[in-house]
């Protein structure tokens, strides 16, 4: 694993021992603190691309930018059902207008929130048992809502999606030697909900006991030049922040990365949401408006219009000059009052207090030997 890959695994790593109380969720997002920090996030993944010398962006519907600019889209969407036939229909479209595009999509059918605590259960601390089931349980249960919300919209273009099936665990691999070679299946950590069902025309390169794991569509003349490529994966249970822990499934992971190929790829990790990413036809306006922009559009044009004269009464009331200004009046050179100040703060700033107090003494003994002789002399 890279350095840098591994300092970004380093938050999860002490989450599973128990040493934050508090995980991040967001599912299929790479960038951000929440993102980064996530156990469903990408950012690992993201990284691992980067690593092998891809320049990696993140991006949030399907638009002619999109279009041009990306020659790999990882799509990791939040939404249990499988893509629109809209969403298909602009991805294949992409595949097929250029030559040697990849596209990555990954089904929503994983959560490791629900990993995480199942996780760190057994050894909880007594006190933190109760809370820590409470969580588990709560994080079970949105995964299943998740799934019977998306009952009934299973079939696509790319794969069918059966979910009748059992909830097991992988143990075992079979398929594409090159993603076999150097896997320890016994370590792997890989769930399976429902079974992806990919297209007869399609290659399966890893699978499990007869049930694909990840499956290759080609665009343009199998095997041919500029050939572009769909990967389909069952699911993130060996791809999310969480899971790539595993060294099993950071192989695995880079394996995937090395099917884009060796030369430098603009990767674009599209992020959406239930309902999948929006389609735009042409570029929507993001220029972001200036603060003067805002303060001229109403109602904050009559909203900044009050402050301004208000501001404006302000100044007139707290510094009013009327006519030609004048210099300040000079205070009195002869102002004793003004000589005993100033001799009070000469002895403040020696900050000795024994010398303040020998010069009043001194002072008091002057004006005493005076006051004597004027009496005196009155007598």
């Amino acid at each position: 694993m890279h350095r840098r890959a591994t300092f970004l695994l380093l938050p999860l790593l002490l989450a599973v021992v128990g040493c934050e109380e508090q995980i991040q969720t967001r599912y299929g997002q790479r960038a951000g603190p929440e993102a980064t920090l996530s156990v469903n996030g990408t950012a690992v993944l993201a990284e691992m691309f980067e690593q092998a010398g891809h320049k990696v962006s993140s991006w949030n519907m399907l638009s002619p930018r999109l279009a041009q600019r990306a020659e790999c889209i990882v799509w990791f969407p939040d939404d249990f059902r499988p893509p629109s036939r809209e969403v298909i229909a602009w991805l294949e479209h992409w595949l097929w207008e250029r030559p040697d595009r990849t596209l990555i999509y990954v089904g929503r059918d994983f959560d490791a929130a629900r990993l995480y605590w199942a996780t760190i259960e057994p050894d909880a601390p007594a006190e933190q048992a109760a809370e820590v089931k409470r969580r588990l349980d709560a994080a079970r249960d949105d995964f299943q809502r998740g799934r019977r919300w998306a009952a009934g919209a299973d079939d696509t273009g790319w794969f069918a999606l059966d979910r009748d099936y059992r909830p097991r665990e992988v143990r075992s691999l079979a398929g594409d030697e090159r993603w076999l070679d150097g896997v320890d299946a016994s370590q792997l950590e890989i769930e399976l909900f429902g079974r992806m069902k990919p297209n007869a025309w399609a290659d399966v390169l890893l699978e499990s006991e007869g049930d694909a794991l990840v499956a290759r569509e080609s665009f343009g003349v199998r095997g041919g030049y500029g050939e572009s490529r769909l990967f389909i994966v069952a699911n993130g249970s060996f791809l999310l922040n969480l899971p790539l822990v595993n060294r099993e499934h950071r192989k695995l992971a880079g394996k995937l990365v090395a099917e884009i190929g060796t030369l430098p790829r603009k990767v674009v990790f599209l992020e959406s949401g239930r309902n999948g990413p929006p389609i735009h036809e042409e570029e929507p306006d993001n220029k972001q408006r200036s603060g003067i922009d805002v303060l001229l559009t109403e109602p904050f044009s009559w909203i900044f219009l009050q402050l301004a004269v208000v501001g404006v009464l302000f100044c007139f009331a707290r510094w009013p000059i009327f006519g030609r200004p004048r210099p300040p009046e000079k205070p009195e050179a002869s102002d004793f009052g003004k000589h005993i100040q100033a001799f009070a703060d000469m002895l403040e700033r020696s900050r000795d207090r024994g010398y303040a107090q020998t010069r009043l003494l001194h002072y008091q003994q002057i004006k005493m030997k005076d006051e004597t002789r004027r009496m005196k002399d009155e007598g």
